[in-house]
């Protein structure tokens, strides 16, 4: 009887066990393991951030102590950066008409933004861009502290900029860039100065992951900071130069090296980036995981019809890189155009041969290198703009447009139209310009036309590249957008030096803005035009082929 009733009693279940998963106490638990996982998940980038930045000092120290060897041709050089265009765009020297002074000014700034805005561009990829992809996630679920991974980072990308500043250091010191009986304090100072900018950028960076609430917006975020920062500074230039001390980039340009060689403008920059990184930390302490301090912006209620199609979206996700390309191209015409003739003269009373960065010698010669120079503006947006097919296929963006009728092959031509536009109208506008200016100033106001035409020249070339890219895009997608960077990358160096590296004719021949005319000084020839648009439609033909027949690869 007893065991009759025990076994119809019902059974009570036993108590549920919830497991929370909660963050180590620690913040920073696992961070040397998260340090070494991000100098490997990031290594090609920290190699190629750091050759590109110190060897583009390098080259240009070495190249400027054989083009600059009287102390005629150093007053010339300093003479021309005073005027306001160059002062604009790259600042004025401390010592202007000495080696080390000319390299700053063709240089320094470009070093100095590239590096912030590479930094910037690292710290979102492996904070933001990690996040939204659910990696960082991933690797929070083990014993994982909420700091480490962002720490990780910041230590790497830390580094790299000391390493950049260091080793340009040594560059500079080793090129005997520092006048005679100085000793090296200026490529000491020079190579400092890179350092805090770098550092300064990791703070910009660190905040704005934590800021917005997407890769894209964060990335958007720092840029808008970083050229804020220079705009200021090149308003400050012009003016008085107190708005040049409010730049974080002009403290690092008050460094002035070989003249004042300031050190406590250091300070103020490693300063800047402690006091963001503290931010940063308590933001990410306080948010919640996938958000950001911003939340996205709700969208109308109703959007337009043209953003249902592949060209009204992509121009509606562009808009803000083309708005940027417009005004760099503008930008960099009208400066072009305004020191045409002093560019002119300089390299005239230097007395040095030419030939290794024109094609010739006289204006013609160092038009057609600007035009040149305006070809590889515009095919850098045609180039950033074909790879978000990649880019857009790596987030998922392309799936839901494809689950309907739209066809892949309508797809891909729809959205090859912003490049192949977009680059024609930058390269018109941009060569335009810069003949207007140089007209402006010797009376002739053909130029403009003449020079529209020379750059014009350069869009067979930006779509040989276009094209390269869409290969890539159909048969290597996941390596498409590094790999065609790495190209427009080294056509950038052979463009500027292929004679100086005594480059056999057949391979200059070949590669696309060696084979375009170099208008006005050359002849126009169009067989090397017809044949890279040809070159350029079969590539693009290749790619498409087989992405219409590949799976979709997000990821």
């Amino acid at each position: 009887m007893t065991a009759r009733v025990e076994a119809t009693a019902p059974r009570v279940p036993a108590p549920a066990v919830q497991v929370v998963h909660r963050p180590p106490a620690d913040g920073l638990a696992g961070l040397g393991a998260m340090t070494k996982f991000v100098v490997r998940h990031n290594r090609v980038r920290l190699v190629v951030w750091f050759v590109v930045i110190v060897g583009l000092f390098a080259y240009v120290g070495d190249y400027y102590k054989g083009l600059f060897t009287t102390q005629r041709a150093l007053d010339d050089f300093a003479a021309l950066s005073d005027t306001p265009g160059i002062r604009a765009l790259t600042g004025l020297a401390a010592a202007p008409a000495t080696l080390g002074g000319a390299v700053w000014t063709k240089i320094w700034m470009t070093c100095a933004l590239s590096l912030a805005l590479g930094v910037v561009f690292l710290v979102t990829r492996n904070g933001r861009a990690d996040e939204e992809l659910g990696r960082t996630e991933l690797l929070r679920s083990r014993v994982l502290g909420q700091h480490a991974y962002a720490v990780a980072s910041w230590l790497v990308i830390a580094t790299l900029s000391v390493l950049i500043g260091l080793f340009t250091a040594l560059s500079s010191a080793a090129l005997g860039l520092d006048p005679a009986g100085a000793g090296t304090t200026g490529s000491w100072v020079v190579g400092a100065s890179l350092t805090g900018v770098g550092l300064m950028a990791l703070g910009v960076g660190a905040v704005a992951e934590q800021v917005a609430s997407t890769s894209r917006g964060a990335n958007a975020l720092g840029s808008i900071v970083i050229v804020g920062f220079y705009v200021l500074r090149m308003v400050g230039d012009l003016g008085n130069g107190v708005l040049t001390w409010a730049s974080p980039i002009g403290w690092g340009q008050q460094m002035a090296p070989w003249g004042a060689n300031r050190w406590w403008p250091l300070a103020l920059l490693v300063g800047l980036a402690a006091a963001l990184l503290l931010a940063a930390w308590a933001l990410e302490a306080r948010r919640d995981h996938g958000a950001g301090l911003l939340p996205e912006p709700a969208g109308k209620a109703g959007a337009p019809a043209r953003l249902a199609t592949p060209l009204g979206l992509a121009l509606r996700l562009q808009r803000g890189p083309m708005i940027g390309w417009s005004i760099a191209v503008v930008l960099s015409a009208v400066l072009f155009g305004s020191v045409v003739d002093q560019m002119n003269r300089l390299l005239a009373d230097a007395g040095t041969d030419t030939t290794a960065i024109l094609r010739g010698t006289g204006v013609d010669a160092l038009l057609a290198l600007l035009a040149g120079l305006i070809g590889l503006l515009g095919a850098v947006f045609a180039i950033q703009s074909v790879t978000q097919l990649r880019a857009d296929e790596a987030s998922g963006i392309v799936e839901p447009q494809l689950a309907g009728a739209l066809s892949r092959t309508r797809w891909v031509l729809q959205r090859l139209l912003i490049p192949a536009v977009g680059s024609a109208v930058l390269l018109g506008i941009g060569g335009w310009l810069m003949g207007a200016g140089y007209g402006a100033s010797i009376g002739d106001s053909s130029q403009g036309l003449v020079m529209a035409g020379a750059a014009l020249a350069y869009w067979p070339a930006s779509m040989v590249l276009v094209g390269l890219a869409v290969l890539l895009f159909g048969y290597v997608p996941r390596v498409a957008i590094p790999v065609t960077w790495g190209v427009v990358a080294g056509l950038w160096f052979v463009m500027l030096i292929g004679d100086a590296l005594h480059l056999p004719a057949w391979v200059l021949d070949v590669l696309p803005f060696s084979a375009t005319p170099g208008l006005p000084a050359e002849p126009m020839s169009w067989t090397p035009l017809v044949l890279m648009t040809v070159v350029a439609v079969g590539l693009v033909g290749a790619g498409l082929a087989r992405f219409r027949q590949r799976d979709v690869q997000p990821g």
